[in-house]
């Protein structure tokens, strides 16, 4: 479980017992209302923060890809790149391993 996602939850609690709390003491709305309001700008800022993705709880945390940081789907093969002949920008014809576009002068990424 994400901290985002067990955050999630505790903003869904608030928010019921709020309306509860209102249902059965209506004299306390004005508190609840702020209440509820400051805690959805709290979150919003708690939302953000790095450690916010982080897993919690005893699930098992998800294996670190080990092929520098992207994951491929089971049974995918990982292949090398492919030089496609051309440029992807503005389709100039170029030769194999030609690291610039001699047209545009950009990059030329192999696919």
């Amino acid at each position: 479980m994400m901290l985002r996602w067990a955050l999630t939850v505790a903003y869904v609690a608030v928010l019921v017992v709020a309306l509860v709390a209102q249902i059965f003491d209506p004299a306390i709305s004005p508190f609840l209302f702020w209440g509820v309001l400051i805690w959805f700008i709290a979150s919003l800022f708690l939302y953000r923060l790095p450690a916010m993705s982080r897993p919690v709880g005893w699930g098992k945390s998800a294996p670190r890809p080990s092929n520098g940081g992207t994951a491929l789907p089971s049974g995918m093969p990982s292949t090398p790149p492919v030089d496609l002949g051309f440029c992807v920008r503005c389709g100039t014809h170029i030769t194999p391993g030609t690291s610039v576009c001699p047209s545009c002068g950009r990059t030329v990424l192999p696919v």
